[in-house]
């Protein structure tokens, strides 16, 4: 019959044995979980760096794309008031055109290419009364043509120049100085921006 003591001993060297296989168990499990910690979080680390650079790319992409069209709307901008000026000049130097000695003749320029467009026969000559000596000086020779004065504010012909029409009024040409201006302003905006800027006026 087994001793008390060996019993002891062989539950002692059972339960040592128990331990250490569970230590060693325990051990294996550890460095496992370990090593998927790990490589969660190598995973985890690669994919938050791949999403900052791919935030980061994407940041600069958009401050690029921004700064790209803030510069194109200074230069527009810049460009479009640098025309707008050269129209305001244009305007203001139509505006004393009158007091020129060269108005008549520009005025005579006006009312013969008016008259090709209504065509021949008897025309109308509307004018500003502040250019009607102007304007008789310029018609003078031309038997057909009669000179027409409107108020000074009139909206017609406010801006100066002259509006010819078919003596009865069915055939009109506006030879003011308004709207001359705005049928060349493409022109005029091209020619400009080749002046100002280079190139043939595109790109805006």
């Amino acid at each position: 019959m087994m001793g008390l003591v060996t019993l002891l001993r062989l539950i002692e060297d059972e339960t040592r044995e128990e331990i250490e296989r569970i230590e060693a168990e325990t051990s294996r499990t550890l460095k496992k979980i370990e090593e998927s910690a790990r490589y969660s979080a190598e995973q985890e680390r690669e994919r938050i760096e791949h999403e900052g650079e791919r935030r980061a790319g994407e940041e600069r992409r958009l401050i690029l794309l921004q700064a790209e069209y803030e510069s194109g709307k200074r230069l527009r901008e810049a460009r479009w008031e640098a025309i707008s000026g050269v129209f305001s000049e244009a305007e203001e130097m139509l505006a004393t055109l009158t007091e020129s000695p060269e108005y008549p003749d520009i005025i005579r320029h006006l009312v013969l290419e008016g008259i090709g467009v209504v065509g021949d026969g008897a025309v109308l000559v509307y004018c500003r009364s502040q250019d009607e000596d102007a304007v008789r000086l310029a018609v003078s020779g031309l038997d057909q043509a009669e000179v027409r004065v409107l108020a000074a504010d009139d909206p017609a012909i406010i801006s100066g120049g002259v509006v010819i029409t078919s003596a009865d009024s069915t055939i009109r040409c506006d030879q003011t100085f308004a709207t001359r201006l705005d049928q060349m302003r493409n022109t005029l905006i091209h020619r400009v921006h080749a002046t100002l800027f280079g190139g043939d006026g595109d790109g805006y």
